[in-house]
């Protein structure tokens, strides 16, 4: 899906897209109470290759500021359920199991009318370490101002958006040094305040300049994203690494009017988007073929130095504008993101921290837009949700992946009408 996508659509297109599912909100509600779902799965000892039977499986509810717990046992082909589950996007799901000392978690599970029945299935005991059968399908930088309040030294907000999938049956893990993690994906050098979105399960190695995500990653496509502070310096940015993973494509969103252009001959000339106000120029790669891991790979941008100083012309940090970039930049790059980024300023670590620890998720961002940046994310979310079911009626996509950014889209949608709600009550 391209960026036009969101950023053309007419006002009637608009309206034929927002209204119907607008009116469908009080109907998903009065459902609720009638239509019960359930979360089931089977439990398999991929060693043995065969299910496990009588193997306790635990469902935790967590419920505003409370949790409670239902167990069940598997069956003699290693199937369990949990069944009679409201259909409550308030209401988060943990399904998990220990076999031989070691825990098997899903977390953030949510059911609704959209996807009442989810089906967890626990690999037991496997993990698969070929990295031929990992491929980041889309790698996108979007480049942005710095903090309002960092010096005008040259620095520059970088946000990278990747599609990674794991071609296998089995959850893929790696080594890093001594460690077991899922992947490991290297970063410029000079990194400052990284910040990581859309798994909170990703942190980064200072001494390595190594991003970690330290549970396996999942068989399918995932969605990882981090932002940090990066410097111009003699007039150059420099985001060159080596690749850790073959990758497809590789896509870099630019503000016009600021210079920056790819050194690398394998990037075509660029295209030019409007996106939510802001002109953006989008240069793609066009290598014929994947780039291949274990290359160091030319992402260096030459840039002006006289306009690379301080804040990027025609520019603001507007965070909700920042939020909606990084969505096109996925979206354009042709996977699907797990969430809208919950970006926060750069310099986060140095400021306090005055969420709740039982906020839920998007607030703390949510509540520092303003009203029409609000209804900007509300429209995009809603596009999204729109464009995931097209691509599952069409068989675009697995259901395992739909059924899980349904739920995650559905989740931040209701957190995003409360907070509204809530604002315009105050």
């Amino acid at each position: 899906m391209q960026v036009r996508y969101i950023a053309s659509l007419g006002i009637g297109s608009l309206l034929t897209v927002v209204l119907p599912l607008l009116f469908w909100f009080p109907t998903v509600h009065a459902q609720q109470a009638t239509n019960p779902g359930d979360i089931q799965g089977t439990v398999v000892d991929r060693k043995r290759e065969k299910p496990i039977a009588s193997q306790p499986v635990t469902l935790t509810i967590h419920k505003a500021d409370t949790a409670e717990t239902q167990e069940t046992t598997t069956d003699e082909n290693g199937n369990y359920r949990f069944g009679n589950l409201p259909l409550d996007p308030s209401v988060h799901y943990t399904v998990s199991t220990v076999y031989e000392g070691t825990d098997y978690t899903e977390k953030d599970l949510v059911l609704s009318t959209w996807a009442p029945n989810i089906k967890i299935n626990f690999e037991i005991g496997a993990f698969t370490e070929d990295k031929t059968h990992v491929r980041v399908k889309t790698h996108s930088f979007v480049i942005g101002p710095p903090p309002e309040n960092h010096a005008p030294d040259g620095a520059v907000t970088v946000i990278e958006a990747i599609g990674i999938e794991n071609l296998s049956d089995l959850p893929f893990r790696t080594k890093h040094g001594t460690q077991e993690v899922g992947v490991h994906l290297t970063l410029p050098k000079g990194v400052e305040g990284f910040q990581p979105h859309s798994s909170a399960e990703l942190m980064i190695d200072p001494t390595t300049n190594q991003v970690i995500l330290k549970t396996p990653l999942p068989p399918g496509e995932s969605q990882l994203g981090y932002t940090y502070i990066h410097h111009v310096e003699k007039s150059r940015l420099d985001l060159s690494r080596r690749l850790n993973f073959n990758t497809k494509e590789i896509l870099f969103f630019v503000p016009e009017g600021i210079g920056f252009v790819p050194r690398a001959k394998f990037f075509g000339a660029p295209r030019r988007e409007q996106i939510h106000g802001n002109i953006y120029l989008i240069y793609q790669s066009t290598a014929p073929k994947a780039f291949e891991a274990g290359k160091t790979i030319d992402l260096a941008l030459n840039v002006n130095m006289g306009t690379a100083r301080g804040a990027l012309p025609g520019q603001t940090s507007n965070l909700g504008q920042l939020i909606l970039i990084a969505v096109a930049a996925a979206l354009t790059g042709g996977f699907f993101v797990a969430a809208l980024f919950k970006l926060r300023a750069a310099n986060r670590t140095t400021e306090p921290n005055t969420d709740d620890a039982s906020t839920p998720p998007d607030v703390g961002w949510l509540r520092k837009l303003n009203p029409d940046d609000r209804e900007h994310v509300r429209v995009a979310r809603l596009e999204f949700i729109t464009h995931l079911d097209d691509k599952y009626e069409r068989q675009e996509i697995s259901e395992r992946v739909y059924k899980r950014l349904r739920r995650e889209q559905t989740e931040r949608l209701t957190t995003l009408l409360e907070e509204k709600k809530r604002g315009n009550n105050a």
